[in-house]
């Protein structure tokens, strides 16, 4: 699966959470702070809703590079290699788990995927 970018998915956060409510994902909603992080994956998939701001995601696999501002969809599957870069955004997310359950590094090492 790849990582995937829907411009101008939704108008507000309440029909963001109204559809990842339908998906049964785990919902919140957070400020991120400038970030600028090297290849990592997630042992989760996450579908983020951007509110404000901009997000620039880059498949390191494919070297595909992605932009999402407000109105945008983010769908980020489990296991796949990709970095972020912002200058701050906020959003509506949905995690298939509960982030409340994740303890530790959620970032994990490229080399733990290739040896896994």
């Amino acid at each position: 699966m790849n990582i995937t970018v829907d411009q101008d998915h939704f108008t507000s956060p309440e029909t963001a959470r109204e559809e990842l409510a339908e998906q049964g994902l785990h919902i919140f909603e957070m400020s991120i702070p400038p970030v600028d992080n090297h290849s990592h994956w997630h042992s989760f998939s996450t579908i983020i809703y951007v509110l404000e701001g901009e997000l620039r995601i880059v498949d390191t696999v494919s070297d595909e590079v992605m932009l999402a501002g407000p109105g945008a969809r983010v769908s980020v599957p489990e296991r796949v290699l990709h970095s972020e870069h912002s200058d701050g955004y906020d959003i509506v997310a949905g995690m298939s788990v509960d982030p409340a359950s994740l303890e530790g590094e959620v970032d994990l090492d490229p080399d733990l995927l290739i040896h896994e």
